[in-house]
């Protein structure tokens, strides 16, 4: 069973929640009208029909996905299967036929050609060439129309890598086991580099993650096809390492060069075989120990500063971690060398990443500055993704201690009954505490995550869970999952102590907050929001052009409804937030957006950037929020709605 992009979203909604939910609810998050939300789950019911999966739908009450637990399981084991939307006479795949039969054909064929192989018109396979100029100048790639068709004028590396580009656009993360994928090269070249990668990565003696796997095969197969009609990669002059012949897989290119000039009519040149040792070296085929010791020391330096500014912003010492180091180095390393020659990397875990590790995520991208700026780069969300799960794994390995009070008005005894049945069943790490309700009111609970009671409490932070005097097993069990619970809370910042409005309201003020704008771009919100803090003299002359630089590099528009866009840190003087509502949305990237949040940071306040940034998305968390905060119709009730953390 496949499920297509809408109905797996709707799965995965409908496995989220725990209550019914209206209608309206699923058609907020889903971006499209109510009719749709019903339509989609009649399709989706079909499909689930022998799963032990039902949508239940009760009348004033909403929509609620039933089962048991391995039936849910299961349910989420299709959202790992993807839908293949690559098909034989689809526009997506004519497209790639199209631009592939440009670059790969001695003689490519016309408009006509083109027209009665798709059966459509010509003018069809004109918006469609139009299409592929314009990708490639929005890549920087330029182009030319000949009697003989398109031809990219720019240099050889640059054409292989826009050419990529276009073709991982249309296909997921394993284009090479795609077989209409595979039908635009030669055969020859599909075993040779299935073969040689194969065997190189089971002889090189450490993993190479899959996804490198599948991006290696597929820049190898488009250089081969190039290098059949004679196009030959140019020198390369802005290598990061220097000397590659002295590496370990120059003797592997040349190797490689060999055993292809046996099967397929080419010869490489010089340039191609250093070009072979660069694409290696991009997909994480070299140790890092290999480099010459000037290269180890400066890289090293830059990841140990980078772990630093981390546990600085963490609060959470990452620097003793060897691990940690040993395989940012690893990876780094490649992460430079792609992102000087353009030698791109997608990440297929992308958009889960950025969704279920939103802060740790914005934390990487700020932590990252230095190195950008001393290796004179700037790393795609893709790249900062790949950085993100390397310091989510670090920080979920330190153990967090959770402190957790006891409050009972029965006696002593009752309250050492309650603290003992607790106490075996939670981690050793875990504080737990007695305490009478005559010490509560002057006991600071700022350290407290929970507090348990048998009695009524007017107290609205910490969480307070409700037990009776001599709980049951139920209600210990209970206990116990809410103290787990608090462990995965932390981890993802989505506790409620990264919630509290008293750091917003520190970086708030009404002169930043803008009600019911009437702009219709993103370009003319930046513009707007970076003019004024530059009026106000709190950035410095770049800071625009760094907003814009990184909003190219991704966009921060998310799924809710909202965007927050940000700067380099070394561009701002004085930490301050600004919030825009729109009277109307706007596109923002691929998605529609109505409330901007521009998240302006200075180098001093990063040790807060934590707590502030986990705060921001928590406010976030639903299209209804969001909507709430839209729905301000002046700048007191918007600054009223934010210090009260959601509605």
């Amino acid at each position: 069973m496949i499920l297509n992009n809408r109905e797996q979203l709707l799965l995965q909604l409908l496995l989220e929640q725990t209550e019914f939910r209206p209608a309206s609810f699923f058609q907020k998050q889903l971006n499209v009208s109510q009719k749709t939300v019903y339509n989609n789950l009649t399709t989706l019911e079909k499909k689930l029909k022998d799963s032990g999966l039902a949508i239940k739908k009760v009348p004033r009450k909403g929509i609620f996905l039933s089962g048991s637990e391995s039936a849910k399981q299961n349910g989420y084991r299709l959202l790992a299967k993807k839908e293949t939307k690559l098909e034989l006479f689809s526009p997506n795949y004519r497209k790639i036929f199209i631009f592939a039969n440009y670059l790969f054909s001695v003689k490519p064929m016309h408009y006509q050609e083109f027209s009665e192989y798709f059966y459509i018109s010509n003018q069809s396979i004109k918006k469609d060439v139009d299409e592929i100029v314009a990708f490639c100048r929005f890549h920087q790639v330029s182009t030319k129309m000949t009697t003989s068709g398109l031809k990219l004028t720019s240099v050889e590396s640059a054409a292989q890598n826009v050419f990529k580009s276009f073709l991982e656009k249309y296909t997921d993360a394993k284009a090479s086991e795609n077989l209409l994928v595979n039908n635009l090269f030669d055969s020859k070249v599909l075993d040779l580099t299935k073969k040689f990668v194969s065997d190189m990565t089971q002889t090189i003696g450490h993993p190479v993650n899959n996804y490198s796997i599948e991006s290696l095969k597929l820049s190898l197969r488009i250089f081969l096809s190039r290098l059949l009609i004679d196009k030959h990669i140019e020198k390369q002059e802005h290598l990061v390492f220097d000397e590659l012949r002295r590496m370990k897989f120059y003797m592997i290119a040349v190797d490689f060069s060999e055993m292809i000039q046996q099967q397929l009519p080419v010869q490489f040149s010089d340039t191609d075989i250093q070009y072979v040792c660069s694409l290696l070296l991009a997909h994480g085929i070299e140790p890092f120990g290999q480099m010459d010791e000037p290269h180890e020391s400066t890289i090293t330096n830059c990841t140990k500063q980078i772990i630093q500014k981390m546990s600085h912003m963490l609060n959470a010492d990452l620097t003793q971690d060897k691990l940690l180091l040993q395989t940012l180095l690893a990876h780094i390393v490649p992460m430079i060398h792609r992102s000087k020659t353009g030698i791109l990397l997608k990440n297929p875990l992308i958009k889960s990443i950025k969704k279920q590790y939103s802060t740790m995520y914005t934390l990487t991208k700020y932590a990252i500055g230095d190195l950008e700026e001393r290796f004179q780069i700037l790393l795609t969300e893709d790249e900062v993704s790949f950085l993100t799960i390397h310091f989510q794994l670090a920080f979920e390995k330190i153990k967090i201690t959770n402190h957790i009070l006891i409050v009972c008005q029965s006696g002593f005894a009752t309250s050492e009954l309650i603290f003992n049945r607790i106490k075996q069943t939670i981690a050793a790490d875990t504080v737990l505490e007695i305490i009478p309700l005559s010490k509560l009111a002057s006991t600071s609970l700022e350290a407290v995550d929970l507090i348990i009671s048998t009695i009524p409490l007017d107290i609205t932070a910490p969480p307070v869970t409700y037990i009776s005097p001599l709980p049951t097993t139920e209600e210990i069990g209970r206990i116990s999952a809410k103290i787990s619970n608090l462990n995965e809370n932390e981890k993802n910042f989505y506790s409620k102590k990264y919630q509290k409005t008293t750091l917003l309201q520190k970086y708030l003020d009404p002169t930043f907050l803008f009600v019911k704008k009437k702009f219709r771009t993103k370009k003319d919100v930046l513009d707007f929001l970076a003019d004024d803090y530059l009026k106000k003299k709190l950035v410095t002359t770049k800071f625009k052009h760094s907003l814009f630089e990184r909003e190219e590099l991704g966009s921060t528009g998310l799924k809710t409804g909202v965007a927050i866009p940000h700067a380099d840190p070394h561009t701002v003087k004085e930490t301050k937030l600004a919030f825009l509502t729109l009277d109307a949305p706007i596109t923002w990237g691929d998605t529609k957006i109505q409330l901007i949040v521009l998240l302006a940071i200075a180098e001093e306040n990063m040790i807060e950037a934590k707590e502030l940034i986990a705060s921001i998305y928590g406010l976030f968390n639903s299209a209804e929020e969001i909507q709430w905060i839209v729905n301000s119709q002046t700048q007191e009730e918007l600054y009223q709605r934010l210090l009260r953390g959601g509605n």
